[in-house]
């Protein structure tokens, strides 16, 4: 078998021989043609762009296009032989959704073909950008790309970094034996602003940071360090990057300049506060210039200090707290690294300011130590047989048909443990879990996880009562207790035992997606994928970042979107005539009558929307409810309390509200002649 360098080689070269005739026709009937009008100008000029760019294979306005048919079907049968189809043809890219509106074009008007040439071109380079840096094609496919529209537009540039104004000059830092690039905290901040839609009289906003490590390669220890802020006016949560550090170390950043002036947008000074440092416990421990998690300096939390079991473990649940009045006086000592204070302590509170976030904490680490020691535990009585974990993962795969929109992935089975996402174990820890865990593991083990679950539905809702967050504290300390008995106290590891600070979170910033790092490592993968080549790692990201244009994004929607109409039906009295449609989308929720999104919340009660209608400008929806509803689980608390529902019996007449009664979407599961409907508690 050839290599496939061989075959590249071969396709060069039959494609360079078929271009070579192509050229040699083309330049016969060039000059055929002048001999004829005299007016060789305009074709002199094509040929010599053609030639200039490479490309020969062009159309000639006043040559039979049926005469290249050969040596066109020579460089398609090469393409056929050795390119392989694309598969993703249902593309829908347009133009349009940017911003971008082509000027009017007359085919019949050929004399204002010259005046229409401007115009055209910069459209056409303004298209190009966009399609360039939306599918991330490679500078050597632009130009080539260039090469042969110039034979068409002679005013293209001819380079593709003009087209997508690639950055040229790159000033970077040398740190800790890395580079660092500073984007600007004042300029990303304004540029992001700019691209909202905010209120007329903005005085002061506050910023939430982002720091975490992304490594690039698994042949090399090299990793950026990004520094990462999102706006609290910014709808969106899109990250905006501060700083970008390549290395083997660590960046840091001085924020103290920005911190105490605040910025000028649209000739307003406006005050900007730091709101919150989300990061993981590496991040934080380097931030915070403390001592790692796993050292005997303790909880960031709590003065409790670990207890080294061929682990650090953390079994106590009522150590004092720590304040940001004993972090700054440093009264202890043993957990500040070197005995001296973080850069930061004078700017921001050291102890209130870093959250815990639930993404690391719960999903990557509490719920996925627990499905590890039920496959893989090291004590025989709580491994799971065999057996018993292939009846989960079937019950997991049968959830695939009802995953909503809200859910990034559908359910996988737990052999794949290893290579699931934050996401699905969140799926899990919320809503899978609770259905799938039941009759299926020791009652003892499935209580204790209800602990968990339970207590996380709660901090996750908005607008919870002291009552309820003291309700969430008791079951999170009960589990951490319980986990302890179950499965060993040296399995109380760091994050099994920050599980007890969690609520104190929810009374200082609300429910815990207002700190959660899932935008952050969203933005955190876009920037990997713009790495297109190991060599020299952090200018190749600046370069792809400053070729991107500026996208202002939709602003927060407001009205519904009714999709797919149909005519399918069911109406009710007293509509008969109206406009029916498949799928709806509002501000909180993307619903439609298929399974996955038809299970709503109207009023008290718990219906499956069967038609959508609109009527003189509303929207309503035709539902049928169901008309027997019970707690799915009484332990830790009747599941009612939650939201959380067993149902059955639909009621066979249909009934209609509009859409703005919907109060809430559920996630429906099949259970033998029942359903089990679980409240969707997380933010998109």
């Amino acid at each position: 078998m050839t290599s496939r360098w061989s075959r590249r080689c071969k396709l060069r070269k039959m494609v360079e021989a078929a271009e070579s005739d192509i050229l040699r026709h083309f330049e016969e009937m060039v000059a055929e043609k002048h001999n004829q009008s005299g007016n060789a100008q305009v074709e002199v000029k094509r040929l010599q762009v053609a030639e200039e760019s490479g490309v020969s294979h062009c159309c000639h306005p006043g040559i039979d296009s049926q005469e290249f048919t050969s040596c066109y079907e020579q460089i398609s049968e090469v393409c056929e032989t050795y390119v392989s189809p694309d598969k993703d043809n249902d593309c829908d890219f347009s133009f349009d959704s940017f911003g971008c509106h082509a000027p009017p074009f007359d085919s019949d008007n050929s004399d204002a073909e010259a005046d229409d040439e401007a115009p055209n071109t910069e459209f056409l380079i303004t298209s190009l950008r966009y399609w360039a840096s939306t599918f991330s094609v490679s500078l050597v496919a632009v130009t080539a790309l260039l090469g042969i529209l110039r034979v068409f537009h002679p005013d293209l540039p001819k380079d593709a970094r003009t087209v997508l104004r690639t950055q040229g000059q790159i000033n970077t830092i040398k740190m800790d034996g890395g580079e660092y690039h500073h984007f600007g905290l004042a300029k990303g901040l304004v540029s992001r602003l700019k691209s909202l839609v905010l209120p007329a009289k903005l005085k002061d906003l506050k910023l939430q940071f982002n720091i975490d490590g992304l490594p690039l390669f698994k042949s090399s220890k090299l990793q950026f360090w990004p520094i990462l802020a999102i706006a609290n006016v910014d709808y969106t949560k899109s990250p905006f990057l501060v700083g970008l550090y390549c290395g083997l170390g660590k960046p840091k950043s001085d924020l103290s300049h920005i911190l105490k002036y605040g910025i000028i947008y649209n000739s307003c000074q406006i005050t900007v506060k730091v709101c919150s440092f989300v990061c993981d416990a590496p991040a934080r421990a380097f931030i915070k210039n403390i001592k790692a998690h796993n050292g005997y300096s303790g909880c960031d939390k709590c003065v409790q200090v670990g207890e080294w079991k061929n682990k650090m473990t953390y079994p106590e649940v009522n150590a004092k707290l720590r304040t940001d009045a004993d972090f700054q006086l440093m009264i202890d000592e043993d957990h500040h690294l070197n005995q001296t204070l973080s850069p930061l302590a004078g700017m921001v509170k050291t102890i209130t300011m870093f959250p815990l976030d639930y993404m690391h904490l719960c999903c990557l680490g509490v719920t996925r130590k627990l499905i590890y020691l039920w496959m893989k535990g090291k004590v025989l009585a709580t491994r799971l047989s065999n057996r018993t974990v292939g009846e989960i993962s079937e019950k997991l795969k049968a959830l695939r048909p009802y995953t909503s929109n809200e859910f990034n992935r559908k359910p996988r089975e737990l052999s794949e443990i290893d290579r699931w996402k934050a996401t699905e174990l969140r799926n899990f820890m919320l809503y899978t879990g609770p259905v799938v865990l039941r009759n299926s593991i020791p009652v003892e083990f499935y209580d204790n996880f209800m602990l968990f679950s339970v207590a996380m539905h709660l901090l996750l809702s908005p607008s919870m009562s002291n009552e309820m967050v003291d309700c969430a504290n008791e079951f999170l300390v009960s589990f951490v207790c319980h986990f302890g008995e179950l499965y060993g106290r040296d399995e109380i590891t760091y994050n099994v035992h920050q599980l007890t600070h969690l609520s104190e979170e929810y009374r200082l910033f609300g429910p815990l997606d207002n700190n959660a790092a899932f935008p952050y490592e969203n933005y955190l993968s876009q920037i990997k994928h713009l790495l297109r080549k190991p060599h020299l790692p952090l200018q190749q990201i600046i370069k792809r970042l400053s070729e991107k244009p500026a996208v202002k994004p939709p602003p927060p929607r407001k009205a519904q979107k009714v999709m797919h109409q149909h005519y399918d039906g069911p109406l009710v009295a007293p509509i008969h005539h109206s406009e029916q449609y498949k799928k709806v989308v509002t501000e909180k929720y993307i619903l439609s009558v298929g399974d996955g999104d038809n299970c709503v919340q109207v009023v008290d009660d718990i219906a499956l929307i069967r038609n959508i209608v609109k009527v003189d400008g509303d929207t309503f929806v035709i539902f049928q409810k169901f008309c027997h509803k019970e707690s799915y689980f009484q332990y830790p608390l009747p599941s009612s309390r939650i939201g959380c529902y067993r149902v059955s019996q639909l009621n066979s007449t249909p009934g209609i509200t509009k859409l703005n009664n919907i109060t809430g979407k559920y996630f429906l599961c099949p259970d033998n002649t029942a359903f089990i409907a679980l409240p969707i508690m997380h933010s998109q």
